[in-house]
């Protein structure tokens, strides 16, 4: 079976000043925060608060968005702010679970058709009920609109329709046990039929804004200041805090204003705070910063397979050569972690003990091997260990530093290679556009997936088709077209090992770089925030509340 997925949503590393990038419907940003050191204590949850609070800032470290439209959120900035206010079928929970949402119930009759029991208790910000006419509008357009990001999602269904007063039913052409679980992403967003087809492409603008069904209402879009929402004091769901009453989501980008604002107070908060800030953060008394679990990879991409990158021999020679144990160390502050597999453990999902225990069998504390490196480059032919090998990177500190370390490996081994330093406001360009990357071998990248799912991630890194998928790698496409059909979840963990084992071996279309972990900075007077990377697609700021100080 040849199963494609044919768009990728990924993050391009940090700048200094996290500028939005953008191409094509797909954005880039920026990761600034630190991984966890191996071993140290990770935070699902920050310390419950307790207090109502009238209002805080809540600084979105990437930038002003370009919409705050879902169907059209494909990074940190419009999602770390839609997800508060536009909510899913399903949701994917801070522990990385997958459960009900606005559909209470799924069914999975046969092979291929997926049965939805809606809520019967959930309204719009304007009090009109959600029904399942707005259901099947809402997953109708992300599957027909070519502008919309996730419609790739929906390659394997068929027909949507209304099949009761509160259900709705999706009809598949082939078996795709991945669909149902990406609707915890923005594939499975649900936003009243009535507001867009009055608004039409101005929704999701500073004129017109949103009509969803979260726990934040859209209040106003200040431009070049701060989106306002307020709480939805009719929210359906009960067990979320919903301490804070407003939000402002401001939009500060230069590392010494951030860090200023949160020392001040007059930031209350914010995700990924300044690399460069945080030992005065975690010094001040002013607040605290929490370390969690998360979904982020940095790694290296295998972008052109016609020089000395289209032998196996090569990739692995300097995949064993770079000192990614060096690289945690200096550019990651002695906290990044190196990656077993291509895939991260955060998204090994259904597969969890299969992966973990093929990810054992392979795990190295990434100190450089160069002489293994040397013996194994010594039987690949002179006229393709010569050929010259160009990594790309952003014009940014950390991501140079990353470069000339690769660059150290690859000389040390006997590698030629060519480390090019372009601007970070162009870089997405490499990623996206053949024309601009031309025959680079190597781009730098970090990586996040839909859903903590090792085959979304697969999906959008390692499928024919898939935007994320440079090289064009074709390799595991039948066992990728395979295990999304398997409904069992054993039998489909054997064939995602199998999947992994072979992209191990070929060390492609991904190098396994650095695993990285989420930070978050709490001002003292909240508390309560997910420190998971937990904020692209549920309501995070809804878990905020006042510590009394």
């Amino acid at each position: 079976m040849h199963i494609t997925r044919t768009r990728a949503r990924l993050t391009v590393v940090a700048t200094a000043t996290a500028l939005a990038l953008t191409l094509a419907g797909c954005s880039g940003g920026a990761h600034t925060g630190p991984a966890a050191s191996p071993g140290s204590q990770l935070t699902t949850l920050t310390p419950k608060g307790t207090a109502e609070v009238d209002k805080i800032s809540w600084n979105v470290f990437q930038g002003e968005p370009q919409t705050i439209d879902p169907y059209h959120g494909a990074d940190y900035t419009p999602n770390m702010i839609n997800s508060n206010m536009c909510e899913n079928l399903l949701a994917q929970t801070p522990d990385f679970q997958i459960k009900p949402n606005l559909a209470k119930a799924f069914s999975n009759p046969d092979p291929l058709t997926w049965v939805y029991d809606l809520r019967d208790d959930v309204k719009f910000w304007d009090g009109s009920p959600m029904t399942a006419d707005d259901v099947v509008w809402s997953l109708q357009h992300s599957m027909t609109d070519k502008t919309a990001f996730y419609g790739y999602l929906f390659g394997s269904v068929d027909t949507i329709s209304k099949t009761g007063d509160h259900q709705v039913t999706v009809k598949l052409k082939t078996p795709d046990y991945l669909f149902n679980e990406e609707l915890a992403s923005y594939a499975g967003v649900v936003v009243q039929q009535k507001f867009y087809e009055t608004n039409g492409d101005k929704v999701g603008t500073p004129a017109v804004g949103l009509m969803c069904t979260g726990p934040y209402k859209f209040v106003k879009w200040t431009q070049g200041q701060s989106v306002s929402v307020t709480r939805n004091d009719a929210y359906w769901n009960k067990d979320l805090p919903l301490k804070v009453k407003n939000i402002d989501f401001t939009f500060l980008t230069d590392d010494s204003a951030i860090t200023s604002g949160l020392l001040s107070g007059q930031i209350d908060g914010t995700y990924n705070p300044p690399t460069a800030g945080l030992p005065q953060l975690k010094a001040s008394p002013a607040g605290k910063v929490f370390n969690g679990p998360a979904p982020l990879e940095v790694t290296l991409v295998v972008a052109n397979t016609t020089g000395a990158m289209g032998n196996a021999d090569v990739r692995k020679a300097l995949q064993m050569a770079i000192d990614w144990k060096g690289i945690g160390t200096t550019v990651y502050g002695g906290q990044g972690t190196p990656s077993a597999l291509q895939t991260v453990r955060a998204v090994y999902g259904f597969a969890k003990d299969e992966l973990n225990a093929y990810a054992d069998t392979v795990k190295t504390d990434g100190t450089a091997q160069i002489d293994a490196a040397k013996k194994l480059l010594a039987g690949v032919p002179a006229d393709v260990k010569s050929k010259e090998i160009s990594l790309v990177v952003p014009q940014q500190a950390e991501t140079q530093q990353l470069g000339l370390a690769i660059k150290a490996a690859a000389d040390k081994i006997g590698l030629t290679f060519k480390l090019n330093v372009v601007p970070a406001t162009g870089y997405s360009n490499y990623l996206y556009d053949p024309a601009t990357r031309g025959n680079t071998d190597l781009l730098y990248t970090q990586f996040w997936p839909n859903i903590p799912n090792p085959l979304d991630w697969l999906g959008l890194t390692a499928v024919t088709g898939a935007s994320f998928n440079q090289s064009k790698y074709a390799g595991i496409d039948d066992l990728y077209g395979t295990a999304i059909a398997e409904k069992d979840d054993k039998a489909r963990a054997k064939i995602v090992v199998d999947i992994e084992k072979k992209l191990h071996d070929e060390m492609t279309p991904m190098f396994p770089g650095i695993d990285l972990t989420n930070d978050v900075w709490l001002g003292k007077r909240i508390t309560g925030a997910p420190a998971a990377f937990d904020y692209t697609f549920y309501p995070w700021a809804a878990y905020l509340g006042g510590t009394g100080k």
